[in-house]
């Protein structure tokens, strides 16, 4: 489960810590480049452990109502670079 330092908003978890505020991922300490829907989809996962997260949840996180994209290709890109 990971660890939430509520006033900075960070999360730690194994080797890896995500600050959600500024949008940055470090695995041991380095930052790993990570772009915006990839670290939306791991905050999401992260704000909520143990729990199933639909791919409708997602999509409604990731995108606007009218925003027309592939949705299931861009979910599937964004979740392989996590």
């Amino acid at each position: 489960m990971p660890q939430e330092s509520r006033t900075s908003g960070v999360l730690r978890f194994n080797v890896f810590q995500v600050d959600l505020r500024a949008g940055e991922l470090y695995k041991a300490g380095r930052k790993i480049k990570l772009q915006v829907q990839p670290l939306q989809v791991l905050a999401m996962l992260l704000e909520r452990p143990g729990e199933v997260v639909t791919r409708e949840e997602l999509k409604q996180r990731l995108w606007p109502v009218d925003t027309f994209v592939d949705f299931d290709h861009s979910l599937n890109t964004a979740i392989k670079k996590v």
